[in-house]
């Protein structure tokens, strides 16, 4: 079936360039042709999309989806009390229920949170920490572009929370070949948590496993001073150059958070070719500190930006991320012009997709039909100005706005409807499931 998007009023490639009056022909899961007047082939579902935007799919370049069920749950903590008394408790009661075997509750998560970004423009995401079978089936089943982060530790956590260390490099080894489609809609990476909670035995194997397998390394680093302090204390470096040291820099990692990070290990990442992910929201929520932006962008780092898990943000919303981003940027710099409107449109499309190794992230023909028509109806987003559109997109912009969503040529939100699965169906259920989780969670205490 081919997609023909007709009477487009604006289009935009990426940030720099925008078109007006224009059609959008989709084949197979490629972007066939963009122009004007586009004859519609046979068997072609034609979408209408005059007075709308049509943009690339956003991509949440990290999350924790297992957190969809903590929501408004956390109390004013920092991380490391925080992850004591939310994360710890709920994983525990999570592994409960899956050693009696229920699965149930990870697809439930993943499909409510899936939901949640398709309906905002959301056209790919990287899910790290609780990994399951029923995650990968359940964007399977809605359509959603993912990538799973399989994290990984064997230090710090409790022991009944992480399991026995060889049975779990084989677990995830079977896993990334029984779920990772390159080029596909599915796929796997390695995630040491972070560098404190793994070994150099354990961060040297990860670094192996993905290059003999082709695959990307996900990684949280230095997301708060006192990560910084015991990396000095317990190896007398710090942690990028922990990691530098033990090879894995490289441009197949993405570091997330690198909010307390020095000038040498800027200098690092630039040379290495590292990516970076941004959580703004989080990192003010959890007081973590502020990444260092303006730095890392003057040293030509691909940066992304991502909402994080709803333990410590709430929501799955890209358009507020991109906004917290700029914002963040320009009053911790003093300086309006920090971070523009057009590169943090980009953090959320372009470079995201480079962290997913996705051929996406633009609308161009040749490239993976992944998009979101928006429809521009509310007294917020008007009037709109052409030679300003990514502004008021960006500053402006709701995930109430996006009509429709396209993934890999499959309309999978139409006219505001999730077309796939029936979606009260699982938002009841997940309602009742959650419930059950959370208050089992108080049974454990860490």
């Amino acid at each position: 079936m081919n997609i023909l998007l007709q009477n487009i009023s604006f289009l935009v490639r990426n940030p720099g360039a925008i078109e007006q009056s224009c059609d959008l022909l989709i084949k197979g899961n490629r972007i066939e042709a963009i122009g004007k007047n586009l004859p519609a082939p046979e068997n072609t579902d034609i979408i209408d999309a005059a007075g709308c935007i049509v943009i690339p799919g956003l991509i949440n370049a990290h999350t924790h989806l297992y957190q969809n069920f903590l929501k408004g749950v956390a109390r004013d903590e920092t991380l490391i009390p925080w992850i004591n008394s939310l994360l710890f408790p709920s994983v525990a009661a999570i592994r409960e229920q899956s050693s009696a075997g229920n699965e149930r509750p990870a697809y439930l998560w993943t499909a409510t949170a899936s939901i949640e970004m398709i309906r905002g423009g959301v056209t790919c995401c990287v899910n790290m920490d609780v990994t399951s079978d029923e995650s990968m089936v359940a964007w399977r089943d809605l359509g959603l572009r993912g990538v799973c982060a399989y994290t990984l530790t064997n230090t710090w956590v409790p022991a009944e929370l992480r399991g026995e260390e060889m049975k779990t490099r084989q677990k995830v080894t079977d896993f990334i070949r029984r779920w990772h489609q390159p080029g596909g809609l599915l796929q796997v990476f390695p995630a040491p948590s972070t560098p404190f909670l793994c070994d150099d035995a354990m961060l040297q194997w990860i670094r192996d496993l993905a290059k003999d397998m082709g695959l990307g390394i996900h990684i949280h680093v230095s997301e708060i001073a006192s990560e910084v302090q015991d990396s000095l204390r317990d190896w007398g470096k710090r942690p990028f150059e922990r990691l530098n040291d033990l090879g894995l820099l490289s441009p197949n990692l993405t570091a997330v958070h690198c909010v307390h990070i020095s000038p040498q290990e800027i200098a690092l990442l630039a040379d290495a070719g590292v990516k970076v992910v941004h959580c703004p929201k989080s990192n003010m929520k959890l007081a973590d500190g502020v990444m260092p932006i303006l730095p890392m962008k003057h040293a030509g780092i691909s940066i992304s930006v991502a909402t994080d898990g709803c333990g410590s943000n709430d929501l799955l919303d890209m358009w507020e991320e991109m906004r917290a981003s700029v914002l963040l940027a320009r009053v911790t710099n003093n300086d309006a012009a920090a971070l523009t409107a057009e590169e943090a449109f980009r953090m959320a499309t372009i470079e995201p997709a480079k962290v997913c190794g996705i051929e996406a992230g633009q609308l161009e023909p040749g490239l993976l039909a992944d998009l979101a028509v928006i429809e521009p109806d509310g007294a917020h987003i008007r009037p709109l100005f052409a030679d300003r559109l990514i502004q008021t997109l960006v500053f402006c912009g709701k995930a109430a706005d996006v009509r429709d969503t396209i993934i890999n040529g499959e309309i999978v939100m139409r006219n505001r409807r999730i077309v796939k699965v029936d979606e009260q169906q699982i938002l009841a259920e997940a309602d009742r499931v959650g419930a059950q989780l959370y208050n089992r969670r108080s049974q454990f205490r860490y």
